[in-house]
């Protein structure tokens, strides 16, 4: 009978990617004062605050599975809300900040997995979300990983 190697990632790989971000985020000199959300539940906790800035799983997918390690791409959005004077320019300073703040994560997420291809790519960013008035300036871009799961 063969015996399991303890898991490494108990709570998943995207679990601790995302808490990984979040963590970074939080610590972030350049988003001090913002609130940092981690997968805000509705829309009504993003109306408080004059800036926001939050995390949200998106997607897991498998891509590939050669042998036992499963080739996968995590998508996540991150956003920044801004509702002061210069909102739309507060919103892309934040925005910015937190790009910054997730490509530095890479040597930590690279100890908890096999990054496949060219690590985080940031993807589509958009201003506006369809029947959400955030009441002030709005970026919100799409990210992916693609990696392999160790477990």
């Amino acid at each position: 009978m063969s015996v399991l190697k303890p898991d490494t990632l108990p709570e998943g790989a995207p679990f601790a990617i995302g808490a990984t971000i979040v963590a970074a985020l939080r610590q972030a000199p350049a988003l001090a004062g913002a609130k940092v959300l981690d997968n805000p539940k509705r829309s009504s906790d993003l109306q408080d605050g004059a800036r926001i800035v939050f995390f949200e799983d998106q997607a897991d997918k498998l891509i590939g599975q050669p042998g036992q390690s499963q080739k996968r791409t995590y998508g996540f959005s991150v956003g920044a809300i801004n509702r002061t004077e210069n909102d739309r320019q507060g919103a892309h300073a934040d925005y910015r900040a937190a790009k910054r703040v997730i490509r530095s994560c890479m040597p930590e997420i690279v100890k908890l997995v096999q990054i496949e291809g060219r690590g985080v790519v940031e993807g589509d960013v958009l201003y506006r979300l369809e029947n959400i008035d955030v009441g002030g300036g709005l970026v919100l871009g799409l990210f992916t990983i693609d990696y392999r799961d160790p477990g």
